[in-house]
């Protein structure tokens, strides 16, 4: 207890907070004692012992003075004042200190409605801070950790409203009898919010580790919009209120209906709500943190939260990499207390660590996560959800029935003990065409990469995991430990740090070879030594869930009879099967033909009777050699897309044909230009992308004209 003393003469104050009804109570919350100036000064604090008591000591002086004496909820005297701890329920009592009095006693009841809420009026935070980032053309969700989160309690709007000036009343109300949508906000004034994935693969990459946002704490994050207007004028009540109540009458109104204004303020007054720091928390490795704070005794309203991050670069410069603004546009209205937040922050600044997906799985597991970015759960033979609708034609290809191409990347994940506890040190993935006869080993190159500091500056390095050597077998790669020799884990290199094994496809699987293809792993100790993982208690696990951005459910591969002894050697080994083609797709357009007669090459005119004008027939070919692909067929006039002939769909057989009425491609027309373009699209995916390389397309342009 460090004394405090003004002049020669200090103050020991004994205060006993005394909890009633406390004995015998299962639980009892941590009291602190508290001393203020008439002030508000904070003068001393102390924490009150098991037995209720706790000696503050005060300074002394020459004339008598008035202290405010409280007993609390233990508060960190930087947030420590008398409006603070009323707020949160704290008893306190005004004293006179004369100034011969060094040693003065009082005791404060506490009633147990009052120190019940204190152990009780807790609202615990938790959520996780990710950065966006994209790499070679896809997104990514990674953890920013070691970053210092900051949560603000927003004025709630039953207590903004009221203070706001009668012409912003009015402004609101002009709003919600007629609907307009005003300006936006400056575009630079708004955190970017990512879009939520759409899963499956197609054009587009498979985003990997995207965040939703939580659904209890919803920010309102854009600005006012027709559609907003909208759904507010179509609150009769309230609009029928709006012209018919006074302003009094109308605020109340608007209180009573906050959900409906709140993207009224963001819009037209964004800088109108006051925040108060009530928490910090520390994100972890994973970017998670959690957090608590007191909502304050018989309070009735649910608290409504914001929150900014700052994280020191170079480990001593602190930046904020998390600020979105307006506040009010980026509050957390009504957060249910313990839910989750998800925090997006596109700062350049921010550092961030590797993914670390939290697997629910018994001990000592392997989890054959995904082929590129796309989980096993959605491979057909690989999965227990697509179980019941596998068959023989369908095993290895994509719940949307893509087989793979190109460059394939398995991704594996090791439970920590197996190099910890087990000696399990390597593993090796190997690939066979078909379904029996020999494993080859792959042998592509697999590196990690891993971020330090020297001598003030973050220096990235690259740790490989293979091929290696160890005893008599070769093409061996490390299983990652927990840790890399120094920093952290990083990913610059998205593709290559997810990498586990390279299936260079497009080279041992070539078009004229297509079809099922096995990949094989097996798990080796230091020395060389391939593990029986019945005896070591290893199991093997596929995802269980589409989703791997959150907690990732496993299934047994035993049961979807993926681990097996295939040579008999008494050890059985984790082997899936992907169904491969490489295969480009064809497209064509025959000459276009009216009564058998077809447009000229070289100019491309079909020329009609315009007493007898007859049909078109257009032909086309779009085809792959397996089927595995769509196309689209656009028949252009001018400009205009004419819908029909214009189609699309699977390729099927591959050749195609239309006929239309010369009248109805004319149009207003007597002599029209048009253009036919079809585009096939290949299914093929390397589990990051479609393989749009083998895509294909052809264009043919023709004119119909009069005879003459």
């Amino acid at each position: 207890m460090a004394e405090v003393k003004r002049g020669n003469r200090a103050v020991r104050l004994k205060v006993t907070a005394n909890l009633l009804e406390s004995q015998g109570a299962e639980r009892v919350p941590k009291v602190a004692a508290y001393a203020f100036t008439s002030g508000g000064k904070l003068l001393a604090k102390e924490m009150v012992d098991p037995k209720g008591n706790a000696v503050l000591t005060l300074p002394g002086g020459d004339a008598p003075a008035r202290i405010r004496v409280m007993v609390g909820p233990d508060v960190d005297k930087d947030a420590a004042t008398p409006t603070e701890l009323i707020r949160r329920g704290a008893e306190g009592r005004m004293l006179r200190i004369e100034p011969k009095d060094i040693s003065s006693a009082v005791e404060l009841a506490v009633i147990p409605d009052t120190w019940l809420c204190w152990l009780l009026g807790l609202c615990f935070v938790k959520g996780k801070l990710l950065k966006r980032v994209e790499r070679e053309g896809v997104l990514v969700d990674l953890p920013v950790c070691h970053a210092t989160i900051e949560v603000y309690e927003v004025d709630p709007f039953h207590i903004v409203i009221p203070k706001l000036p009668d012409y912003i009343i009015d402004k609101i109300r002009d709003v919600i009898i007629k609907p307009f949508p005003p300006p936006p906000p400056p575009e630079e004034m708004f955190e970017p919010i990512p879009p939520l994935p759409f899963p499956g693969p197609g054009p587009r990459p498979l985003p990997f580790n995207m965040q939703a946002r939580s659904a209890a704490a919803t920010p309102v994050s854009a600005p006012i919009s027709e559609a907003t207007a909208g759904a507010v004028s179509g609150a009769a009540e309230l609009q029928f209120v709006a012209k018919t109540a006074n302003t009094s009458q109308f605020r109340q109104v608007l209180v009573d209906n906050m959900f409906l204004v709140r993207p009224l303020i963001c819009a037209l007054f964004p800088l109108l709500v006051t925040k108060k720091l009530v928490a910090t928390a520390t994100t972890d490795e994973c970017g998670k943190f959690q957090t608590h704070f007191s909502t304050g005794c018989h309070n009735p309203d649910t608290p409504d939260l914001y929150f900014m991050a700052k994280q020191r670069l170079f480990g001593w410069l602190p930046i904020t990499i998390y600020e979105p603004k307006p506040v009010s546009c980026h509050t957390h209205w009504d957060y249910e207390c313990g839910t989750e937040v998800t925090l997006y922050t596109t700062h350049p600044l921010a550092m961030t660590c590797s993914p670390c997906p939290s697997v629910n799985a018994p001990d000592n597991w392997v989890l054959a996560m995904a082929v590129g970015n796309l989980p096993l759960s959605r491979i057909y033979g690989s999965s227990v959800p697509l179980q019941g609708s596998t068959n023989a034609a369908n095993i290895g290809l994509t719940d949307g029935g893509a087989p793979f191409g190109g460059l394939l990347r398995l991704r594996l994940e090791f439970d920590s003990s197996l190099r910890e506890t087990l000696g399990v040190r390597y593993y090796r993935a190997s690939w066979r065409k078909g379904t029996s006869g020999a494993f080859t080993p792959l042998s592509g190159s697999i590196v990690r990469h891993y971020t330090l500091e020297v001598a003030g500056d973050l220096v990235l390095k690259a740790y490989t995991l293979g091929p290696f050597v160890a005893g008599a077998q070769a093409n061996l790669f490390e299983i990652p430990p927990a840790l890399p020799p120094e920093g952290q884990w990083s990913f610059p290199d998205l593709l290559e740090d997810l990498t586990s094994a390279k299936f260079p496809t497009h080279d041992l699987a070539p078009a004229a070879e297509h079809g099922k293809y096995q990949i094989k792993v097996d798990l080796f100790d230091a020395a060389g030594n391939i593990i029986n993982i019945a005896t070591k208690g290893v199991v093997y696990r596929v995802p269980s869930v589409t989703d791997l951005s959150g907690d990732i459910d496993t299934d047994d591969a035993a049961t979807l009879g993926l681990v097996y002894d295939d040579d008999g050697d008494g050890k059985a080994s984790f082997i899936m099967t992907v169904h491969v083609d490489n295969n480009v797709c064809s497209a064509g357009i025959a000459a276009p033909t009216r009564s058998g007669v077809a447009a000229d090459d070289q100019c491309g005119v079909l020329e009609y009777d315009p007493a007898a004008p007859g049909s078109v027939t257009m032909g086309y070919t779009a085809s792959h050699p397996n089927g595995f692909a769509t196309y689209s067929f656009g028949l252009y006039r001018g400009v205009n897309l004419l819908t029909p002939p214009s189609t699309s769909g699977p390729v099927g057989g591959g050749s195609f044909s239309a006929t239309r009425n010369v009248n109805d491609l004319l149009g207003p027309c007597k002599v029209a230009g048009f253009s036919e373009n079809v585009y096939v699209w290949a299914m093929a995916t390397d589990g990051w992308y479609r393989m749009s390389g083998y895509d294909a397309s052809a264009v043919r342009a023709f004119v119909l004209a009069p005879q003459e």
